[in-house]
């Protein structure tokens, strides 16, 4: 079987100006954010700001009354923040962090990152690091992990939780490596690029089968297509790559030519969830929730069918799912829901056409009453 040959990359033998105004941006941009990741930040911690003014104070008092012994502590107290500053430094000093994320990620569910720090200095350990991991457009307050201590050329690991309040891509840019050691006179901060992604499926509700009208009645049959199932179908003529056991060597005997076996394929009938993402002209912020809650609905309903062994997929305007057959994981179903997005009404195509045979239930909005729960 042909593989598809990877994507080449041509290079061009016309370049760009150093002049050009295209390419200004993108490298002031990238340059900022090196400059950014080079750059160090720091401030007086409350205690150092207090450790501060009574260095101010003795060295007032030094000054005015000359005494020896008040220059000898102005000394000692100018050093010790001396040393914070050079050792906070060597704290931050290669230092690199790895985000680990999980495969399935649901919203409204907490999930658990793991962020693995590595100290590449070979003879220095480092101490008392928080590691504070930002997401993109992330309105709360910020997740941290603190280590304690990290060998030399070793590497400690952390977990926090985080959960997301909606579905489609959650993204992660850089983490900020704060260290207030080792006097907690100063806190430095230094920004590292650890870029990341994963998408957080539709939040998953409390349905039953028994709201879509007639999934009781004559359609949950066995599926009248060819399979391995353990009822007989049909016989039918020998074709090349049959297995021999499915050969009927009586009725084959009789008709003087092989004859096989036809089962039916094991599973349920297929049914087709309907959902409009058309958003009307008229239509006000509470229409986004909706919509929200009937794409819930929407995942929702296709796990507890796939668990009853139906074959699943979920029609929009425009376009449809993957279908996945009975018990099988939701995971394409629930990978299209979460990107899903609105289409204006004006310029919203028509459904697809469902399959033949298909059961096809249009999810609405639940009741207000479980909307309340």
């Amino acid at each position: 079987m042909a593989t598809p040959s990877e994507p080449s990359v041509r290079c061009s033998r016309s370049f760009p100006s150093r002049y050009d105004d295209s390419m200004t941006e993108p490298r002031r941009s990238e340059g900022k954010r090196r400059r950014n990741q080079r750059r160090r930040e720091f401030r007086l911690t409350r205690e150092g700001k207090i450790f501060l003014a009574v260095v101010l104070g003795v060295g007032l008092a030094a000054v005015n009354t000359g005494n020896n012994l008040l220059y000898l502590v102005l000394g000692l107290m100018l050093s010790l923040l001396l040393v914070s500053g050079t050792l906070s430094d060597l704290v931050l000093w290669k230092v690199s962090v790895r985000r680990h994320l999980p495969k399935r990620v649901f919203a409204g569910v907490p999930m658990a990152v793991e962020l693995e720090l590595r100290n590449h200095k070979k003879r220095t350990p480092s101490y008392a690091l928080e590691v504070v991991d930002i997401a993109i457009g992330e309105t709360g307050a910020p997740r941290r992990c603190f280590f304690l201590k990290v060998s030399p050329a070793g590497k400690q690991r952390a977990i926090y939780r985080r959960k997301p309040a909606e579905r489609g891509w959650l993204r992660f840019d850089e983490v900020v490596l704060v260290t207030r050691h080792p006097f907690g006179l100063i806190e430095k901060r230094r920004r590292r690029r650890c870029e990341g992604e994963v998408l957080v499926f539709p939040a998953l509700v409390p349905v039953g089968l028994s709201e879509i009208p007639g999934i009781g009645a004559g359609r949950d049959e066995l599926i009248d297509a060819p399979g391995r199932g353990a009822e007989i179908r049909g016989l039918r003529d020998y074709r090349e790559g049959d297995e021999a056991r499915a050969i009927h060597w009586r009725r084959s005997a009789a008709l003087d030519r092989f004859v096989v076996r036809e089962r039916s394929k094991e599973g349920r009938g297929r049914l087709t969830l309907r959902l409009d993402q058309a958003r009307p002209a008229s239509a006000a912020e509470a229409w986004t929730a909706e919509l929200e809650r009937r794409i819930s609905r929407a995942a929702s309903l296709a796990q507890a069918a796939l668990a009853a062994g139906f074959a699943v997929e979920v029609a929009v305007r425009g376009g449809r799912s993957p279908t996945v057959l009975g018990a099988r994981v939701a995971d394409p179903i629930f990978r299209y829901l979460a990107l899903l997005v609105p289409i204006d009404a004006a310029e919203a195509p028509d459904f697809p056409s469902a399959p033949r045979g298909a059961l096809v239930y249009e999810v609405r909005d639940p009741p207000m009453a479980e909307v309340a729960e």
